[in-house]
């Protein structure tokens, strides 16, 4: 455990002042390359509207067997209490989590070869993998250490991500859409001119203002391919791409959940059931980490701790059942949360 580094961002947001932020900010490195950075479709960032129905095609409804509920989100979290106060630290028991940070690696994404939204040629399948804080489960009672009342951290959530989609009308084009969002205030936001590819590794920051409720931040990195941790030629890893986001005066968050999920929202033009999940390769969160406003930095096992963090699995029946499963795996500084993606019903 040690102190945060705080320092200031500025940059092109949702609102135009400086926010500080507890990470290093380097100047945008993106490419000046014409690129097509929008996929043919886009996802509505926030839970069906209808989760009845059982059309076969392009979407695939959710429903329940053996009263087993749909759950579209998978991945893992990690549920922060605040200590109890002590003399000596009067103030600890309002300790809240003001960042979050995560790494992945885009996956290929493709046609699922079984279950029932199987063999869609001219379908369209898509997941979104986000790093935030809040928006994973209701599950766990939390009472806000200021407002002194129960919140709910699914209500709001501050989160960065990508989108992977694969298009059978376009000949399986795949087209990755990096977002930012501060859920439920407002639509997922773009980077303007962020190239991403499969393959390439995508480092995320979120931070929160004072207690949740005075903005935020977001920091997203695209490092291409992986390299060493020195970079290529041994020189020092740098971006090929950065974007940035900030916001102030927006509606409070619980704060009390880190999060590195894997979800399955609906396509924009259907906000109405889930789309169909893909068949991707292997989703590997690492570089798992985050503070707390009272200088707590947490990493390594002091996340991934089986007794702390807690998995979270896809389930949707109409799909087939079990659609993602999550795990830790390796060890030391290389142990992460992998997902995968299964039918089981």
């Amino acid at each position: 455990m040690k102190p945060s580094i705080l320092l200031t961002l500025t940059a092109t947001a949702a609102s135009t002042s400086a926010f500080t932020l507890p990470f290093k900010f380097r100047r945008d490195t993106i490419s000046t390359e014409a690129s097509n950075t929008t996929p043919n479709h886009r996802l509505l960032h926030s839970p069906p509207t209808n989760v009845v129905g059982n059309a076969r095609g392009r979407i695939k409804a959710a429903s329940t067997i053996n009263n087993r509920p749909s759950f579209l989100r998978a991945g893992s979290y990690l549920p922060y209490h605040p200590p109890a106060a002590t003399p000596d630290h009067p103030y600890q028991n309002q300790d809240m989590i003001q960042s979050v940070t995560g790494s992945l690696i885009i996956p290929t994404i493709s046609m699922p070869v079984s279950g029932p939204t199987a063999g869609n040629s001219v379908g369209e399948y898509s997941a979104s993998l986000w790093v935030g804080i809040d928006g994973a489960s209701a599950t766990d009672s939390f009472t806000h250490p200021i407002a002194n009342a129960t919140c709910n951290p699914l209500a709001a959530s501050l989160r960065a991500g990508v989108d992977i989609f694969w298009d059978g009308t376009l000949g399986g084009q795949q087209t990755p859409y990096v977002w930012a969002q501060w859920y439920p205030a407002e639509h997922a936001r773009g980077f303007l001119d962020f190239k991403a590819s499969p393959g390439d590794e995508l480092r995320f920051t979120v931070t929160t203002g004072p207690h949740g409720n005075s903005g935020g931040g977001v920091l997203v990195e695209n490092y291409g391919p992986p390299q060493s941790p020195k970079g290529v030629d041994g020189k020092v890893k740098i971006p090929i791409a950065t974007g940035s986001l900030i916001w102030k005066d927006m509606p409070p968050l619980c704060s009390a959940q880190a999060s590195w999920i894997l979800e399955d929202f609906p396509l924009q033009e259907r906000p109405e059931l889930p789309s169909a999940l893909g068949n991707f390769t292997d989703v590997r969160f690492s570089e798992m980490g985050f503070a707390t406003w009272l200088g707590g930095n947490f990493t390594g096992e002091d996340v991934l701790a089986k007794d702390k963090l807690k998995m979270l699995e896809i389930y949707d029946a109409g799909q087939g059942g079990t659609l993602a499963r999550c795990k830790t795996d390796g060890e030391g500084e290389k142990k992460s949360v992998v997902c995968s993606r299964v039918v089981e019903a």
